[in-house]
């Protein structure tokens, strides 16, 4: 027993229950459900944030129109939350399995918040369901229906923390301390808030072209002074967010551990190619928002959607493999049980 325990690294020894598949599908697999999980939360955070900006501009301005957008954001926020919740179930399973030995012990390092999760979550959807639900009803008092949008916003931009805090720590077990726990781990983990950034841009990029392409389907019914502002709204913040991603995405590779710089940046013919491939991509979709913003187009619209999502596959296809490059080894010393 004591044998067993015993591991040349910080990282445990495997389970000795064998991983119940072939790996390589598996890897396939989580990269795929990340990447449908990552959409509808992207649309979740991005739109949470920009019903209460949008309403509290409407307030501010005594715009209408910007009240009523912020209504139709907060109902598609309803519907893609729970979406969201249960794409998440598959990848969050999936890492627990093929990274057991990594996944759990950062996961207990953050024990106390991480169980906060569940809890977190019911409050924030209460609360937006509470703003969802009141808006014709509290028409007049606004400062009392915003502060529930504001108090599940909150809770909607500190949740994707808990994860990052997670995953990145499980990258890191020459770095992990029992002592740390959640609040310092924030800022003891490299590319913590560099990825939160990358996400933070992405998402509103996503919602963008989301709230982009429900304007053009309503418009077979007419169009509207909404209509016409969510349009606007979503290509312009679709646009500028994307830019945005070409500061954020450099940021954080250079932030990464040096054998994951070098292997993108010229070590491995692989992973630098996947990287330029995922850079021009990302390029070539801002010259396509840029030309989205100044003019209407469905096959304009049709094109950039493929190539975001092109351009999505790729880098959460990067995310692996950056995570593979990271945990290599500490896999080398404590290798996984997989079926033979």
């Amino acid at each position: 027993m004591n044998t067993y325990l015993t591991a040349k690294s910080p990282v445990p020894n495997d389970l000795g229950l064998a991983i119940p598949g072939n790996l390589p599908f598996f890897e396939v697999l989580i990269v795929v459900g990340f990447i449908l999980h990552l959409i509808f939360v992207n649309i979740l955070v991005a739109g949470s944030v920009s019903a209460v900006y949008n309403e509290l501009q409407g307030i501010v301005r005594k715009d209408a129109v910007l009240d009523r957008l912020a209504q139709q954001m907060a109902k598609h926020v309803s519907i893609v939350k729970s979406i969201a919740v249960v794409l998440g179930i598959a990848p969050l399973l999936i890492i627990s399995t093929i990274y057991t030995q990594f996944f759990y012990p950062s996961t207990i390092l953050i024990g106390k918040m991480w169980l906060m999760l569940i809890p977190l979550l019911t409050v924030a959807f209460l609360a937006l369901y509470v703003y969802k639900f009141t808006w014709e009803r509290w028409q007049k008092r606004k400062a009392l229906h915003l502060g529930f949008g504001i108090v599940g916003t909150l809770i909607l931009l500190f949740v994707p923390l808990l994860f990052i805090t997670n995953v990145t720590s499980m990258l890191h077990p020459g770095l992990w301390d029992p002592e740390r726990g959640f609040w310092r781990s924030l800022f003891a983990y490299p590319t913590i808030w560099q990825r939160y950034l990358h996400f933070m841009a992405a998402s509103f990029t996503m919602l963008g072209l989301f709230l982009y392409g429900w304007a053009r389907r309503r418009e077979r019914n007419g169009t509207g002074p909404v209509t016409e502002a969510a349009k606007r709204y979503g290509k312009t913040m679709a646009a500028g967010f994307t830019l945005l991603q070409l500061f954020a995405g450099p940021l954080l590779l250079l932030s990464m551990d040096g054998r994951v710089r070098h292997a993108f940046m010229g070590g491995s013919a692989f992973h630098t190619a996947l990287l330029a491939a995922a850079v021009l991509l990302a390029v070539g979709l801002c010259w396509l928002l840029v030309r989205l913003v100044r003019q209407d187009g469905r096959r304009l619209f049709a094109a950039t959607v493929g190539v975001l999502l092109i351009v999505l596959t790729l880098m959460s296809w990067i995310r692996h493999e950056v995570r593979e490059i990271y945990l290599q080894p500490y896999m080398e010393e404590s290798p996984r049980t997989v079926q033979k």
